[in-house]
């Protein structure tokens, strides 16, 4: 038999002096710069590098403008959705808030509804306490515009001009950040009779 009539199984490659055209744009390996030509002048070789260093910028400027855009993107989504597992815990209070006022519209005992308020109330309390809300302790406190918001004052005789002597509403901090201050009535000086 003859060996020219059998056919390999395996493709055969190319002779060296044969050569197969090279698609560029299937090529994923950067192509490299060429090494300078001896040819050129120095003026072409500055200018060659002048233009490969605006394109490294180029390149570079690019790739910082894509991360910042998506580190924008990210930090807008994380807000979006940081207060979930907040909402989430507040959801049983509400669930709670609308079974009293539900029991509050059938009983015709009023001292049960005010149970079910003060028990919403603790969960409330709780609820702000497992978050790091703590209420601001004013009443009998020296007023401290830090933590405190003074709404009048009033004279009280006996007691130390400046001391908190009402609380409107009560303030809140979170951690050592004030959340809202609280609303006081101070005690101002004593209002002497005109002689």
């Amino acid at each position: 038999m003859s060996s020219s009539k059998v056919k390999s199984k395996h493709p055969q490659t190319p002779s060296p002096t044969e050569t197969t055209p090279l698609d560029p744009s299937l090529s994923s390996v950067p192509a490299e710069p060429l090494p300078p030509s001896p040819t050129l002048s120095p003026a072409e070789l500055a200018a060659n590098e002048i233009a490969s260093l605006k394109d490294q910028l180029l390149r570079t400027r690019a790739e910082f403008d894509n991360i910042r855009k998506r580190l924008t993107r990210e930090k807008e989504e994380s807000l979006r959705y940081a207060n979930q597992a907040i909402l989430s815990d507040l959801l049983p209070l509400l669930d709670h808030l609308e079974l009293g006022l539900q029991a509050a519209t059938t009983t015709t005992d009023p001292a049960s509804v005010v149970a079910g308020v003060k028990l919403i109330q603790s969960q409330f309390d709780r609820f702000l306490t497992d978050h790091g809300v703590t209420p601001i302790e004013a009443l009998g406190k020296p007023f401290d515009p830090n933590w405190h918001e003074a709404l009048s004052q009033e004279p009280s005789p006996g007691k130390p001009e400046g001391l908190v002597l009402h609380q409107r509403r009560r303030g809140y901090k979170i951690g050592d950040r004030l959340l809202r201050p609280s609303s006081v009535v101070t005690v101002g000086p004593s209002s002497t009779p005109a002689s």
